[in-house]
């Protein structure tokens, strides 16, 4: 069996190339994904499907940039930076065209070679201004969207 940080790397490679299907394809099928600063959380494959869908169309080149990962366990923490341009639009938000470079920390649950959850952490307040977006805006577009997502 690989190692929960082998398993994190096929995960953000596959990601990085928007391959979302490999992605999930190292996911247990009741992952949760949480990205903390939307206040998103996605339960199982489908809903993560249909979130990174949604963050591919409106980041298409999205990339992460792995700097260090380090297991304690079955958890996996790691750190880097992720890159990617606006080029749709993301809960609402129109896009801007604009592109960030953001350090993030995220940690990784991994269980029988799987990956059973994800807490995602970024600085919100510094994508949305290397973006040209309002915090305040951007941040009542999410409260909309997750509102929307609750009631389906």
């Amino acid at each position: 069996m690989p190692d929960p940080s082998d398993i994190v790397r096929t995960y953000a490679e596959a990601k990085s190339r928007s391959d979302i299907t490999a992605a999930l394809a190292v996911c247990r099928p009741d992952v949760v994904f949480e990205t903390v600063p939307f206040q998103a959380v996605a339960h199982g494959v489908e809903e993560a499907r249909a979130q990174f869908t949604a963050f591919v169309r409106a980041f298409p080149d999205y990339d992460v940039e792995l700097e260090y990962l380090v297991e304690a366990g079955d958890r996996v923490l790691g750190a880097g930076t992720i890159h990617a341009t606006m080029k749709d639009s993301l809960a609402g938000i129109a896009p801007t065209g604009e592109s960030y470079a953001l350090p993030f920390a995220c940690h990784w649950t991994v269980r029988e070679g799987l990956i059973a959850h994800e807490r995602f952490f970024f600085d919100f307040h510094q994508m949305c201004e290397q973006l040209g977006l309002s915090t305040d805006e951007a941040g009542a577009r999410f409260a909309k969207w997750r509102a929307q997502a609750q009631r389906t």
